[in-house]
């Protein structure tokens, strides 16, 4: 079997140059793009693992809002950075920020290290984002492997065997050269972005708008009508499903919660007690209906039951919400439940109309 190729079919400058012009003339305006500091470009990056651009950009902004640099963040408190976090998903990306702002703010004086390896020692920076940060940011030439990227390489190329790890460290191989070559001077990060945009705007997954990419004259899956069909993809990881039932009890506009501790549910998070809590002592009522959640490679069914404390007082960590103003950071199938709830008093609303 045939390994990655470890050099690109033309020149280095007939790849990288006209890739460069057309990020330049096509790029989209980003809030991190108008400010490439550090801070900014790390934020932004630990926000996009696993989340769309579009649904990131406003928790951007809400985010650098409260905490417009490292040293304020490195002050906060978990509950707060977890709280503006809610609903990007993969909260312990939060918790290593955090953990990494202290880290910087007192081990490197509020500056990320500009040296490689310092900053692969940092909680929450891999691969990936060390060659992100040090490349936008300060110029670096460090490459960058993600989604977007090796489906840009692997329809350029060709690449027909499955992309697994071995075709991930051959590419790391080849960016790792060409982010260090004459063409690329001092645009490491430019040239970063550049192909993360492209993989992102024009090679994307199932329409890769092939007459406008830059690169479409030399590339091999174009050539051989093969970029519908690239990458080959390793098999899906089979999907497990849990069933569980969570009770809401109201005290008013307030509703009774407390923070998660059982996986798969992200630790910290705020949601609604377990019907079979034993620590609370609840009268069952009506079915309110059932909602389905995905996390990482499970599939959640969630029953809801309308309940009522038996008592007036609640065991230790739970609380009062207002789920208008939380203050805390809340699981993404409570705010399910919420907007179900919204949705079906509305529609009373309606028919009393």
């Amino acid at each position: 079997m045939p390994g990655f190729p470890s050099q690109l079919p033309v020149p280095a400058a007939d790849f990288v140059l006209p890739l460069l012009d057309w990020y330049h003339a096509n790029r989209r305006k980003l809030p991190w793009r108008d400010n490439p500091h550090w801070y900014r470009v790390w934020v932004s990056e630990i926000m996009l693992q696993q989340t769309t651009v579009k649904a990131v950009v406003p928790y951007f902004d809400a985010f650098l809002d409260r905490f417009p640099d490292v040293r304020t963040l490195a002050a906060a408190e978990e509950a707060e950075v977890l709280a503006l976090w809610a609903g990007l998903g993969y909260y312990s990306r939060a918790r290593q920020l955090l953990e990494t702002a202290r880290i910087i703010c007192s081990a490197h004086d509020g500056s990320f290290p500009a040296d490689y390896r310092a900053a692969l020692a940092l909680p929450g920076i891999g691969r990936y984002t060390a060659g992100a940060i040090l490349s936008i940011a300060f110029g670096l030439p460090y490459p960058v492997v993600e989604g977007n990227v090796s489906r840009v390489f692997a329809r350029y190329l060709a690449y027909a065997d499955k992309w697994d790890g071995r075709a991930a460290r051959g590419l790391w191989n080849l960016l790792s050269t060409i982010v260090s070559s004459s063409a690329i001077a001092d645009r490491a990060g430019d040239f970063n972005q550049a192909l993360m945009e492209l993989g992102a705007t024009v090679c994307t997954p199932r329409h890769p708008d092939c007459r406008n990419c830059p690169l479409t004259l030399a590339c091999a899956a174009r050539r051989r009508s093969m970029q519908h069909s690239l990458p080959v993809k390793r098999q899906a990881r089979s999907v497990i499903v849990l069933d569980c039932t969570v009770a809401l009890v109201r005290q008013g506009q307030k509703i009774l919660m407390r923070p998660n501790q059982e996986a798969p549910f992200p630790k910290g998070l705020w949601e609604l007690p377990r019907s079979n809590d034993e620590s609370l002592a609840l009268e069952i009522g009506n079915s309110l209906g059932t909602v389905t959640h995905g996390i990482t490679h499970h599939l959640i069914r969630i029953q809801v039951v309308g309940a009522s404390l038996v008592g007036a007082s609640i065991p230790n960590g739970y609380r009062w919400i207002d789920p208008q103003n939380p203050g805390v950071g809340l699981s993404g199938y409570v705010r399910k439940v919420l907007g179900r709830l919204q949705g079906q008093q509305g529609q009373q609303g309606q028919k009393g109309r």
